[in-house]
């Protein structure tokens, strides 16, 4: 597989990613979009610097624009072709970390996933759960990007290898409640998990279908008793995807009265629906442990 670099109409060169370079060229990555520093991107910074290429990095996130148009074509992630994926030999470099300025370490280890939700890609692109290596880890903390860590069969050996090693993680897609037992969550107890700064303890979950209701409630207090303090457990909410707002409302609260955060996810970040979007904002804001979402309008709080 080849990237073709183009300047407007002309082509520059075809770099052959599977062969070598005859000589040094000078390799562009850009950033798009995301908060997160892009992994592929640091695989293929990792990969020609290896063959002696000068890698070039702009970082165009955080410019806030909405649409970008460009004449050059890369090889694109998920949000570009679902059937496109990094040749192997790049997919198993090591993240070029120190180019990216990363004290951390990120990465998977499994790809694919148990579930297929309706609204996942993650089961079309990766298919079902396999493990994956772990020589990516070479900082004492650690992003890991699984879709569903407590599925793989090496769990318990997982995280053994996070507490001996006494490596702070972030599990930034989050666990799968549905899988937690006395077991799993008294390890996770002793694996010091934060969130994506590594300050506070965090460990997040989904709460996307509300027939959920009564698994959420008892897996909770399965961590609670086991030592785990209700803020430290965050719930994405999926919305705006085949939910009410009735419903959208009804699982915030269940959240909120169990004492873990509630954290909304606009499906496709939708902008269509203003119900969905002051909602949004009333908690991810955290407004809603100051006023009522009655009282919240337009976005912005009313003055009492």
């Amino acid at each position: 597989m080849g990237i073709r670099l183009h300047s407007d109409e002309a082509s520059l060169m075809d770099y052959n990613i599977t062969g070598s370079s005859v000589t040094m060229a000078r390799v562009g990555l850009i950033q798009v979009d995301g908060t997160l520093p892009n992994l592929a991107l640091m695989k293929l910074s990792s990969f020609f610097k290896k063959r002696g290429d000068d890698v070039v990095f702009i970082d165009l996130s955080s410019f806030g624009i909405e649409k970008w148009f460009a004449s050059k074509v890369f090889i694109g992630g998920s949000g570009y072709d679902l059937s496109k994926a990094l040749p192997r030999e790049i997919e198993e470099m090591v993240p070029d970390y120190e180019r990216f300025g990363l004290d951390y370490s990120m990465g998977f280890t499994s790809r694919g996933c148990i579930r297929d939700c309706d609204f996942c890609i993650v089961r079309e692109k990766e298919g079902t759960l396999k493990d994956a290596d772990m020589e990516w880890i070479k900082h004492t903390k650690a992003v890991i990007m699984d879709n569903n860590f407590l599925a793989s069969p090496k769990w318990i050996d997982k995280l053994q290898y996070f507490i001996d090693n006494d490596i702070k993680v972030n599990f930034n897609q989050g666990l799968d409640i549905r899988l937690i037992n006395t077991g799993n969550a008294q390890l996770l107890f002793r694996t010091k998990s934060y969130d994506r700064k590594f300050r506070t303890r965090a460990y997040y979950f989904a709460f996307d279908d509300p027939k959920l209701e009564d698994i959420v409630r008892k897996k909770v207090e399965i961590m609670i008793s086991c030592g785990f303090r209700p803020r430290w457990i965050m719930f994405y909410i999926l919305c705006g995807f085949n939910t009410s707002h009735a419903q959208d409302l009804h699982r915030f609260e269940v959240i909120r009265d169990i004492g873990c955060i509630p954290y909304i996810m606009k499906h496709n970040d939708r902008k269509d629906d203003t119900w969905l979007n002051h909602f949004d904002r009333w908690v991810n804001r955290r407004y809603y442990q100051y006023v009522k979402f009655e009282e919240y309008k337009n976005g912005v709080l009313k003055k009492m």
